[in-house]
This record gives structure tokens, sequence and C-alpha cells, in this order.
């Protein structure tokens, strides 16, 4: 595992403003197989037809200073990115009620108010040179791009992973790209993560359906397959998930703990990318039906390695 000062020595050999510099070493290597406290965020709303979307991330380094920064946003004007995983970022101010995630140029901002367990709202604030494009690359765009979320949360699940806690509601969101304002009102998530293991070392698959009284999120990677269901209330486990490839149409099938099993169809309606350590992350927005139920959200693939195990 790369210690801190080793990522540091990487940096410095890194250099560079393009996604690959001169020597083939990606801008971001020194987050490959960095073993050091990181902290991730992300919000992601969808139009009530899934047509329209939003989605921002942002991950923080504490000890290197530094974030990723990711917006993404689909618009009748077309999809415009935005990723630099060199943002500065140094410890924010703390509230008093909730939670303050930020780069230090502030180009992106989540505020959770409330507890992390039982959080009351949440705001995001963004602001890039986005590129329009499905094809991410590290910095600036020729588009100026503002974005505002206001998120209302409706039920939570806690325990996908240790340290992360996940949120379903629904978000009204404005997203003003060059002067012209899109607004995108709908199913919503709002997650937060805190780990010190490497990210990005294995490949998955990560399904988040955001639905009208149900949510649920999804994971296959190499040694799991597994996930939950929210209808209201009430909690389910996920015991087995399997999902074709990426392709314009993806099955599922679903089995739960009750002795449930849900089939259904993931619908593509934007697929894009985004450069990562040297390898290729890509997210897929969906509409997918699955158990009768109609949901809005993501699957998103990282395929490195043996590949994902997606069918067992």
């Amino acid at each position: 595992m790369l210690t801190r000062r080793a990522a540091l020595f990487s940096a410095m050999a890194a250099g560079g403003c393009a996604s690959v510099g001169y020597t083939g070493v990606p801008l971001d290597a020194r987050f490959r197989n960095l073993e050091t406290f990181s902290e991730s965020v992300h919000s992601g709303v969808a139009s009530e037809d899934g047509q329209l979307r939003l989605t921002v991330r942002l991950c923080r380094y504490r000890e290197l200073g530094l974030a990723w920064v990711w917006m993404h946003a689909r618009t009748p004007e077309g999809f415009f990115s935005y990723v630099d995983h060199l943002a500065p970022a140094r410890e924010p101010a703390p509230v008093s009620v909730g939670r303050i995630y930020a780069d230090d140029a502030q180009s992106l901002v989540f505020e959770r108010l409330g507890a992390v367990d039982k959080p009351t709202s949440a705001r995001i604030t963004g602001t890039c040179l986005a590129r329009r494009t499905t094809t991410s690359a590290f910095g600036k765009g020729g588009h100026r791009m503002d974005v505002l979320i206001a998120f209302s949360p409706e039920r939570l699940y806690s325990g996908l992973n240790k340290g992360r806690t996940e949120v379903f509601g629904r978000s009204r969101a404005v997203v003003t790209i060059d002067g012209k304002q899109t607004v995108i009102e709908g199913p919503a998530q709002f997650h937060e993560q805190g780990q010190t293991t490497p990210r990005f070392t294995a490949p998955f698959s990560y399904m988040t359906l955001w639905g009208s009284g149900a949510a649920t999120t999804m994971l296959i990677a190499p040694k799991r397959r597994d996930g939950y269901l929210l209808e209201g209330d009430a909690t389910t486990e996920v015991t087995s998930v399997t999902v074709d490839p990426p392709a314009p149409v993806r099955r599922l099938h679903v089995k739960l703990a009750d002795g449930r099993k849900m089939d259904g169809e993931a619908t593509l309606v934007q697929a894009y990318t985004i450069p990562m350590v040297g390898n290729t992350w890509r997210g897929h927005m969906m509409n997918v039906q699955l158990g009768g139920r109609s949901y809005r959200g993501h699957i998103n693939d990282y395929i490195i390695g043996d590949g994902v195990p997606y069918t067992g």
C-alpha cells in the first residue's frame, strides 16, 4: 500500500495538467492503492421521467489536502461534465449542527443538516467550467455550469459498507449552463462514506435505484453480491443479485432474505466515463423496472483485472 509520503513523491513525479502526462503516468496516479483516510459524499437527482439528471461527488483526502470533484448534468442542451482530482481541500470549518464538505475554491459544497444517521435536509452548490462531452477529462472546459440542489430525506440505510450512510428522498435541482436554466425535480439520493482502505482497487458494479416509496442499493464485486431494499420504513436484505454487463438494456435478477425474487430490466438513459487512476470508470444513468416498481438511478461499472462477475 502507498503511504502518504510515497503518495507525495508520486504527486511530484506525475506533474502536468492533462489526464495522462508525457511520461504516460496518469495525473491521479498518486491515489492508486493509497491507504489513507478519505471521505466521499455524493448526491444524484432525476426528473420524474428520468430524462434530466444531475450527479455530483466530492471525495476529500485529508492528509493530502486534496479532493476529487465530479459534476455531471444531462440537460436539454446536452451532457456536461467536470472532473478534477487535484482540487485543494483543507478541513472545512465545523458547524453546530450537521456537516460541510467542500474544496477550498468551493467549486462544490455539500451541507448536511442534522446527524449523519438522522439528516433533516441537505443543500449542495457547485460552480465550474464544464466540458460538453460524455467522455470526461480532467480540468476546465468552456461552459459555465452552476448547480443548486435542495434534498429532502424520506428513508435511510446504514451498513452497506462500514462507515457508509445512504439516504433517499426527493430533490429540487437547478442547473444553469451558460446562463440557461434547467430545473430537475424528482427522486434523489445522498450518501456519505469515510474509509482508510484504498479506493478503486477491485472491479465492481454498483446499483443505486430510487422510486416512489422504495429504494435499493446493490453491489456486485469479486467477493460479494448483496445489498438491501427499502420499502417505506422496512428494510429487507438482498442475498443475491445478478445483472447483465453494460448494454442499452440490462436484465436484473434479485433474491431477498424473505424469500422473494424480483426480476427486472434497466434501460439506459445516459452513459459517460471518468478517468480513474489510469483506468476508466463507467457511469450509466438508468430507468429501471424491478419487482413491479419503477425506479430512477445509476448502474456504475468499474471493470479491471478479471472483470465484474455480473452473473456469478
